[in-house]
């Protein structure tokens, strides 16, 4: 079965579109916003414009914000119509590595890594202080409990991207150092121990598909990163684990304006903790529907989300049933 690529862009194709446009074995699939390009086209590329979303996914679409990343998620449900078992997602200024790509195809026998409540997962692939966008900032430095050997079933796995990977504003606006990460490494983080995890070089297994929703009612420099952990959460109920593997993209990162990255992610720096502490007190049964809105019923009561976002959920769902 062949894997989708998934992406929402608001460019023109970029090189790192086309690139993964001619990848064998693969479908691209790629979302639109007001902002992308009317004309937007590319050979062995699906575009679903925003006119088509509003058309071929009405109630949903009034659902979710425009002018967000969000709107990936109908990307998402264009690549699950299709048939796909797989999803995989990144963004259109990350470039494919010839080795690309390096995802477990089956369940291995993994170094599993206990360093609750957060653990710093970039230190494992470099002795560079840097760190990933979305963990606290006071456990940046949040040492290894403990290791051990798992069989983990790899329903979602992250792979980190070289040159300019996924890091936050203060990083950026303190350090503009290139990373280069170690090869041929990989890792999972044990129960009860978070680390955030991105849209950017992710693959998703169908048995999780549910957990792809993005939320729309927070910022978009926050919205993969929430629902990352959201599904490390309920990963722990599904007997698996986040994977994380050295890096099989690199990013030419599109012109950002760093101050305004900042002012986006501020409840990255100061609610985060928080959430990973209502997330750890939550009893979860029944589906992953069941447990996506105990989570977000949860989440909103805590005032992380508005209570729009239960109504997007929800509506989501209903292509999970």
């Amino acid at each position: 079965m062949l894997t989708a690529i998934v992406m929402t862009t608001i460019n023109k194709p970029t090189q790192a579109v086309i690139n993964f446009s001619k990848l064998n074995d693969f479908t691209l699939f790629i979302s639109g916003d007001n902002k992308t390009p009317k004309d937007w086209q590319l050979k062995n590329a699906s575009y679903i414009s925003i006119s088509d979303q509003r058309k071929k996914y009405p109630r949903l679409s009034k659902k979710i914000a425009e002018n967000h990343y969000s709107r990936k998620n109908f990307a998402y449900l264009e690549a699950i119509n299709a048939g796909h078992d797989t999803i995989y997602e990144t963004d259109d200024d990350n470039l494919p590595y010839p080795s690309f790509p390096n995802f477990l195809k089956k369940e291995k026998n993994i170094e599993e890594v206990m360093a609750p409540p957060s653990f710093n997962i970039y230190k494992l692939f470099t002795n560079k202080k840097v760190w990933p966008r979305g963990i606290p900032l006071d456990q940046i430095n949040n040492p290894v409990k403990k290791t051990v050997r798992r069989t983990i079933r790899p329903l979602i796995q992250q792979s980190l991207a070289d040159l300019d990977p996924d890091v936050d504003a203060i990083y950026r606006l303190t350090n503009a150092a290139e990373i280069i990460f170690k090869k041929n490494k990989i890792f999972a983080l044990a129960k009860k121990t978070y680390c955030p995890f991105n849209s950017q070089n992710t693959l998703w297994n169908k048995e999780v598909f549910p957990l792809l929703y993005l939320p729309s009612t927070i910022d978009a420099r926050v919205t993969d990163i929430w629902r990352g952990y959201i599904a490390q959460r309920i990963l722990w109920e599904l007997d698996s684990r986040v994977i994380f593997t050295s890096p099989s993209v690199y990013q030419i990162r599109n012109i950002h304006n760093f101050m305004k990255d900042f002012q986006q992610e501020i409840d990255l720096y100061l609610k985060t903790e928080g959430l990973l502490k209502t997330l750890d007190s939550l009893v979860l049964k029944g589906s992953q529907n069941d447990m996506l809105i105990t989570v977000y019923e949860a989440l909103i009561r805590e005032g992380y989300f508005h209570k729009e976002e239960l109504s997007g959920l929800n509506e989501w769902l209903t292509y999970f049933k």
